[in-house]
This record gives C-alpha cells, sequence and structure tokens, in this order.
C-alpha cells in the first residue's frame, strides 16, 4: 500500500512539473529580422541587407504575422542560420524578450 502511494505521488509530481513548464510555452510566427529595418525586412528578399546591419550591432528580431509586432530574440544565436526566413518559434517571454527553444522554417 505504502509503495503504490508512493508511486502515485511521485507521479502526480512529474505530471505537475511537465504541466506547469508546457503551460507557459508558446509558438510565434513571423519573420527573423533585424532590430534596424523592422517590419520592412519581413521578406525573404532581405537577407544581405539583415547581416549587414547585425554586423553593424542591429539586434535580431521577430516581426510576427499577425499584427508585425516585433519581439526581440533572448538567444539569438538559436535563429542564425534563419535570417529572413518565416519561422515559427517555439519558446516562453522572458520579460519583454522571447526565450526560443525551437525553430521552425514555415
Amino acid at each position: 500500500m505504502k509503495k503504490a502511494l508512493l508511486a502515485c505521488i511521485i507521479l502526480s509530481s512529474f505530471l505537475m512539473v511537465q504541466f506547469v513548464s508546457a503551460a507557459g510555452e508558446q509558438t510565434l510566427y513571423g519573420y527573423i529580422s533585424c532590430s534596424k529595418c523592422e517590419a520592412k525586412g519581413a521578406t525573404e528578399s532581405h537577407r544581405d541587407c539583415m547581416e549587414k546591419c547585425v554586423a553593424k550591432g542591429a539586434d535580431i528580431v521577430l516581426v510576427t504575422d499577425d499584427d508585425h509586432h516585433l519581439v526581440g530574440i533572448e538567444n539569438p544565436d538559436i535563429v542564425s542560420r534563419h535570417h529572413a526566413h518565416h519561422v515559427a518559434l517555439d519558446g516562453y517571454m522572458n520579460g519583454s524578450v522571447f526565450h526560443v527553444i525551437r525553430v521552425r522554417i514555415l
């Protein structure tokens, strides 16, 4: 009986942790752009310009599909191979920036 109760407690704890961690995760859709070009960079043809802007110190951002809102990316290295691509970013908001866990090209 004690072993069954202990197993239930462990399982419940595990499921609670999984639920809490998944609750904050979300997916954002848009184009990887730079802070200098902003929404003008929401095209696949923006890659060369974006590379120049990033080399000069511009931040990497996501221009969202729905309202062309700029969302800063907390860990821009994860999207470094996807500049100017249309993507789905899985992750969570960390203050005013988005922490990316996975990148999917659309």
